[in-house]
Order: structure tokens, then C-alpha cells, then sequence
């Protein structure tokens, strides 16, 4: 009998290769509302508001966008708890973790609101954030209505987080899809009419609570014995377990975004504002990599934690070497890409106006394919609700990277920068994490670890080396993918 990835009873809609390929599409089509989004807001808002006005919105903005912090990491664990009682037909534990989770976000959030908007009716925040533009009334009611999103944003992305426990990750993707298309028209409808900071801000709060009662409604019919309109079977004594395990989550986003921000300073401390802008430009460039990763990820979390809580490891393996043979195989092929035309693609971004370095996008080449790889790890650990040792670990990589940065950036300047990084990356993260995993489930041995490695890296160095060649490692790289896909006769047949 050929082994199918489909679940064996009829809990779920459609097969795993359909619901991720609805799910890609889903987040694909995110991601291209997210790109329209910033093509159009910006200039409208420059013409709307001016160059300082605008630059003191988005101070405003990411001054309120650290109040996203309430959610402590908790969202993630709450739903991978949430598709582990739907995997195993638990319904009371699922209506406890979801009316616990409910519950915790609606009150938490709105203490955390009230008490931030008393806290800014009687100081000045202009002040503080170096407003000058934009008049004290003006300031107290935007960052007033930003917060207030955070009434609505961490409830409702438990209740979209309900559509992944379920199998339905692209209906969920798209009602997010459909709050972004609504921000965007409303807004740009605003700016288009000259409108000021505070009816975009209080704009985007109507579209949060219209998806918030879309998905509710939608779900109580879909999934009555949910009881979702009612919180009777929360529990404290649940919630306090969600502590330790959200905290992790919330060590690892800030270990991520420590180690991000960390070595601008480092750079703008060492080698001035110049290098910081040649050095966060062409890491956004390599970092597109990166996000290939996250989109395949974010489609397939879901699917592996079921098949963990299933006791699944065979299937969660075919899926993880699918996962992770795919993104080897993208991201090797965009940093050959850009490694032959990433000045090209540079200088008609930014004109001349920034210096492009061959040398700092090669090592920053290297240095997000080797993450790539150990970041495939870590999502599963994550998805698994392992990840104890991995916020430590990564806790520990984001100070080593910064220490090894600086020492780097002292001594050979940029180029010294990243060779930092690289190195804090192989020192710890890099084999430490596929070690985590090892030691989790027995197929991901390291012989796995290398059969999958080993051909991204020999095709990427003779595709630098031998300039001829890339034709062919390309034709190579596809074959070499098509072989872990389920239906040419390595572990299965074919996808049910």
C-alpha cells in the first residue's frame, strides 16, 4: 500500500497538497497586497501631508507598534495548542484552550489600552517622540486610535488562527488579505482627499473590527460546538500554563530582532550613516531569500504541528525535506542571481546614489542561505511547541552576533561587519538547531542533514566558480527537487 499524506479521517477538507497549495496562493497574494500597499501609500501620503508630517506618522506609528508586545508570544502557542486538540478530535480541550485564549486577549489588551491612553493624556508625547509638526490634540488622538487596533488585532488573530487549526489556512490568510485590501482603500481614499493622521488612523480601525465579527460569525456557524460566543470554559489555571512557552516565543522575536537592529548600530557607531545605508540596502536585497522561507513556512506550520500531535513521524519528515529541499532550491538559485546581477538590480533601485559592494552582497549571500538552512529547523521546533532550547540558543546567537559584528567591523570595516555574523552563525545556530531536532525525531539524522545541504552548496560554488555553468546547475537543481516531491517513488507514490 503506497503511504498517502492525506488524514485518515474526514476532520479535514481536501488533501495536505491541496490545502498547501491554497495556502501558498493565499499568502502569495499577501504578499502582493503588502508590496501595493507601500507603492501607493507613500507618495500619496507625501503629497497629502508633506515630507514631515509624514515622517512624524510613521515615528507615531512605530511608537504604538511596540504595544503588539501585549501579545507575549502567545498567539503562536495558543493555536499550535489549538490544531494539536483538533488533530486529536478534542473538543473540550480545544473549547478551553480557545475560550482561555479569547479571554486572555480581550482583557489584557484592553488594560494595557487604558492604561496607555491615560498615560498619554497627561504627558506630552510630542515631546518625547520629537513632534514638531503636528499639534498635541492631533498626537493624543492618533496614537489613541492606533492603540485601540490592539483591542481588536490580538482577539481577532486568535479567531484567524482557529481557520489554520482547522485545515482552513487559506480562508484564513484571506480574510487577512481582505482587512489589508479594506486599510488600503480606505486609506488612500483618505489621503487622496487630503484628509489628516487622524481619520487614517481612526480608518483602520473599522476594517479590524469587521473581520474580527466576520470570522466570528463565520466560524459559530461552521463549528458550533465551538461555543465561541460564549468564554465558560476558560480557565485560569490553563492560562498560567501558556506562560512559560509564550515567553520563549517572544524570546526568539526579540533574539530576531536584537541581532536586526543591533548591527545597524554597530555599523553606524563603526563606519558612519553612509555604510548603514549600504549595509541595510543590500541585506534587504539578499534578505528576499529569507522570505521565500517564510511563506512556505508560514503555509505548512499548521500541517506539521497536526502531524506531530498524530504521532506522525514519517509524514512530518516527507513534509519537512519537501520544505526544506524547495527553499534550498529558490534561495540558491536567487543568490546565484544575485550574485551575477544583484549591482544591476541595485543600481535601478537607488539610482547612484548609494555605492554597491560586490563583496558585502556575496558574504551577505552566504551568510542568509546558511540561515535558511537552520531557520527550516527551527520553524519545525517552533511548530511543535519545542522551542525552549531554541529561544536560549538563539537568545545567546543575537549577543554573539552583535559582540562578532563589532569586532569584525573594527578590524576590516563592513566586510568585517558580516563576516562577524557569518561566524556567530556557524558557531552556534547553524548546528545546534538541526541538533535540536536530531534529537526530537530520529529521521532527521545528520546523514538527512548533509543529503540535503550538500547539493545546494556544491551547485552555489560551482555556479561562482564557473560562470558557463549555471545552465546546468540549474537543470540539475530541478531534477534534484523533483526527486524529494511525493509521487516519484522515494517514500510514496503519490499525494492523496
Amino acid at each position: 500500500m503506497p503511504i498517502s499524506l492525506a488524514s485518515p479521517s474526514r476532520v479535514y477538507p481536501d488533501s495536505i497538497r491541496r490545502r498547501l497549495l491554497k495556502g501558498m496562493g493565499a499568502n502569495v497574494l499577501g504578499q502582493v497586497i503588502n508590496l501595493c500597499s507601500r507603492l501607493i501609500l507613500v507618495p500619496l501620503s507625501l503629497h497629502a501631508w508633506g515630507a514631515n508630517v509624514y515622517g512624524e506618522w510613521l515615528v507615531l506609528s512605530s511608537f504604538v507598534a511596540y504595544l503588539s508586545l501585549t501579545d507575549m508570544g502567545g498567539q503562536l502557542y495558543i493555536v499550535n495548542r489549538l490544531t494539536q486538540a483538533y488533530a486529536q478530535k478534542d473538543n473540550l480541550l480545544f473549547r478551553r484552550v480557545l475560550h482561555t485564549g479569547l479571554a486572555l486577549f480581550l482583557i489584557l489588551p484592553t488594560t494595557v489600552f487604558l492604561i496607555f491612553v491615560t498615560t498619554i493624556s497627561v504627558i506630552s508625547p510630542e515631546s518625547i517622540l520629537q513632534i514638531t509638526h503636528t499639534d498635541h490634540q492631533t498626537v493624543v488622538w492618533v496614537i489613541g486610535l492606533l492603540a485601540f487596533q490592539l483591542v481588536f488585532s490580538l482577539p481577532q488573530g486568535i479567531l484567524l488562527g482557529v481557520y489554520r487549526a482547522v485545515g482552513l489556512l487559506a480562508r484564513g490568510v484571506m480574510l487577512a488579505n481582505l482587512l489589508q485590501i479594506l486599510q488600503l482603500f480606505l486609506t488612500a481614499g483618505i489621503l487622496w482627499n487630503g484628509g489628516g493622521m487622524v481619520w487614517v488612523a481612526g480608518a483602520q480601525i473599522i476594517p479590524s473590527f469587521l473581520i474580527a465579527c466576520l470570522a466570528l460569525i463565520e466560524l459559530n456557524q461552521r463549528f458550533p460546538q465551538f461555543s465561541l460566543f460564549s468564554l465558560k470554559d476558560a480557565r485560569v489555571s490553563l492560562g498560567k500554563t501558556f506562560i512559560k512557552p509564550s515567553f520563549h516565543f517572544l524570546s526568539i522575536q526579540l533574539s530576531y530582532s536584537f541581532s536586526i537592529q543591533g548591527t545597524i548600530l554597530v555599523v553606524g557607531a563603526l563606519l558612519g550613516s553612509v555604510q548603514v545605508v549600504v549595509f541595510s540596502t543590500i541585506r534587504t536585497m539578499a534578505n528576499v531569500m529569507r522570505q521565500l522561507l517564510g511563506l512556505i513556512s508560514h503555509t505548512a506550520w499548521p500541517e506539521m504541528t497536526r502531524l506531530d500531535s498524530e504521532r506522525d513521524g514519517v509524514k512530518l519528515f516527507i513534509l519537512f525535506r519537501v520544505i526544506l529541499r524547495s527553499t534550498l532550491l529558490m534561495t540558491t538559485v536567487l543568490a546565484i542571481l544575485l550574485h551575477y546581477w544583484g549591482g544591476t538590480l541595485y543600481h535601478l533601485w537607488l539610482g547612484e546614489s548609494v555605492p554597491y559592494q560586490q563583496g558585502v552582497m556575496d558574504l551577505f549571500l552566504v551568510y542568509v542561505l546558511q540561515q535558511v538552512f537552520w531557520t527550516a529547523s527551527s520553524n519545525l521546533l517552533m511548530a511543535i511547541n519545542h522551542h525552549h532550547a531554541l529561544a536560549k540558543a538563539l537568545l545567546a546567537s543575537s549577543v554573539m552576533s552583535i559582540a562578532l559584528a563589532f569586532l569584525g567591523g573594527h578590524y576590516f570595516g563592513i566586510e568585517g561587519v558580516v563576516t562577524g555574523i557569518i561566524a556567530s552563525d556557524l558557531l552556534l545556530p547553524c548546528w545546534y538547531v538541526p541538533f535540536l531536532l536530531m534529537q526530537y525525531e530520529p529521521h532527521f539524522s545528520s546523514t538527512f542533514y548533509m543529503k540535503e545541504i550538500g547539493p545546494a552548496v556544491a551547485g552555489f560554488i560551482i555556479a561562482l566558480l564557473i560562470p558557463w555553468s549555471v545552465p546546468v546547475v540549474f537543470a540539475l537543481f530541478l531534477f534534484w527537487w523533483i526527486q524529494c516531491l511525493p509521487g516519484q517513488g522515494l517514500l510514496l507514490k503519490r499525494w492523496a
